[in-house]
């Protein structure tokens, strides 16, 4: 159960109930959060800017959504952690893939283009300082162009704020969503028992 109360149906404005069917044909985010969102009508202009952001850039949205979900199961989200962009399983992304971001640094899944990307996001999550020095940005700029670095770190930073705030909604916790997918299940035993 969320810590904040749904809109109804009723208390939706027309704008709102739009928006709402865009995501549901997007996959994500959920509408159960905006639901919660659109509470605020800053919650209706942060949707607006996530669907710029998400729809509007230059890189593709598999690499986008393969980030996003790095930074959601991270923070252990469970919302975030089971939400999926049709966007990015159009385009070739499966769950499979998807499950391997837990440990992409040795997974032969992942291009060198998918690997930086996916440190990025980590960077921006746990330690700003690996990203934060001019020999990363090097080894970026040997992978994407000055253009696509500011779609990736404007893509990951959205999801490191906003994903920390749904988390905090308890839409769905963690538990569930390991419930939900079991190779989450599995694969978060796996790291945390890795760390210990």
């Amino acid at each position: 159960m969320p810590r904040l109360e749904y809109l109804s149906d009723d208390e939706l404005t027309p704008e709102a109930r739009e928006l709402l069917l865009l995501a549901e044909r997007a996959g994500s985010p959920d509408p159960r959060v905006l639901r919660v969102l659109f509470k605020s009508p800053a919650g209706i202009a942060w949707y607006r800017y996530w669907l710029a952001l998400s729809n509007d850039g230059i890189l593709p949205k598999d690499l986008k959504e393969l980030c996003r979900v790095k930074i959601a199961f991270d923070h252990a989200c469970g919302y975030c952690s089971t939400v999926r962009s049709s966007a990015a399983m159009a385009a070739g992304l499966t769950e499979e893939k998807i499950q391997q971001v837990w440990d992409f640094e040795n997974s032969d899944a992942f291009s060198a283009r998918e690997k930086l990307a996916l440190r990025f996001a980590h960077h921006l999550k746990h330690d700003i300082a690996g990203a934060d020095n001019d020999a990363f940005y090097a080894e970026l700029k040997t992978e994407f162009s000055e253009p696509e670095i500011v779609e990736l770190g404007l893509w990951c930073a959205e999801n490191v704020g906003a994903g920390s705030f749904v988390r905090t909604l308890s839409i769905i916790t963690w538990i569930e969503a390991c419930e939900l997918n079991p190779q989450t299940a599995a694969n978060s035993e796996k790291k945390q028992s890795a760390a210990e």
